[in-house]
């Protein structure tokens, strides 16, 4: 095996969302797992919208929720979720920080855009109202360009992933994606890029691609070369990802406007809210 080399974008801050939901426990200990690993720091960000508040489903709307001087079951979660993660006792690594007045998808981006990594959760329909609202984790996404992984609601999360798979394209957010997962890459066991398109993924421009990338970092990956686009791509890269056995994928985040998506059909959207390993995404 090659020589993995040290990361040129170590990872020190985190930023892990803190909902009503019942994962959020297990965020938190993915992102303490990671802090651990890369000599990071946890900002753990309680942010709900109230029950009150509501939207009208578009992009961006979930920015003019605010809450208001009436009382909230929110107060409430919030007490109950501390008292579950800490026991009232300190963690290490961890500071806790919450969304009180402003509005909720403004005043999250205002810190995502200070950390190094989102550590956010699928939104589960069945959560209720005063949870986050429909469309909040792509926005927050679109808003902010930093890069987020998504904790599944089941299966299980790793936070060293041994074997990870890339969703390769040849644009910016995938670029993007893949250099926010360096720090990962490199420590992993087996990697995995997989492309559909009908040019060739090596060598095509006769300078550097995204195995030469890769191998520069000290990465030698397996190659998935796809001739064609599916009908749904997000359908073939969870088969793959079960097939090779990925413990992460890495994919770019894809959309723009109201949400538009515009590449691997609509894989954006489907894998954010259905995949059972982490996504490490980026717009």
């Amino acid at each position: 095996m090659s020589q993995r080399l040290a990361p040129a974008n170590p990872i020190r801050t985190i930023l892990m969302l803190a909902d009503t939901s019942a994962r959020t426990a297990t965020r938190l200990a993915i992102a303490r797992e990671l802090a651990e690993r890369h000599d990071a720091e946890v900002t753990a960000l309680f942010a709900a919208t109230p029950l009150h508040a509501e939207t009208d489903g578009r992009f961006g709307a979930v920015a003019g929720a605010a809450a208001s001087d009436e009382p909230d079951p929110r107060q409430l979660a919030r007490d109950r979720l501390l008292r579950d993660l800490t026991g009232g006792d300190e963690l290490s690594r961890v500071r806790w920080a919450e969304v009180v007045r402003e509005p909720v998808l403004q005043a999250v981006v205002q810190h995502a855009l200070c950390t190094d990594l989102l550590v956010l959760g699928q939104r589960d329909p069945a959560t209720p109202q005063h949870d986050l609202p429909p469309g909040f984790i792509e926005s927050l996404l679109i808003e902010s360009g930093k890069p987020a992984l998504i904790v599944p609601d089941a299966g299980i999360a790793s936070s060293a992933p041994e074997c990870m798979l890339v969703a390769w394209k040849p644009s910016r957010e995938a670029a993007r994606a893949v250099t926010a997962a360096l720090p990962f890459l490199v420590q992993a066991r087996e990697v995995h890029v997989a492309s559909w398109s009908r040019n060739a993924v090596v060598g095509a421009a006769g300078g550097l691609d995204i195995v030469g990338h890769l191998k520069a970092h000290g990465i030698t990956p397996v190659l998935h070369q796809h001739g064609h686009e599916p009908r749904s791509i997000g359908d073939e890269l969870s088969a793959l990802a079960a097939q090779v056995g990925a413990h992460w994928v890495v994919m770019g985040c894809y959309g723009h406007g109201r949400l538009r998506e515009q590449v691997l059909g609509g894989a954006t959207r489907s894998l954010m809210h259905t995949a059972r390993w982490p996504l490490l995404m980026v717009h």
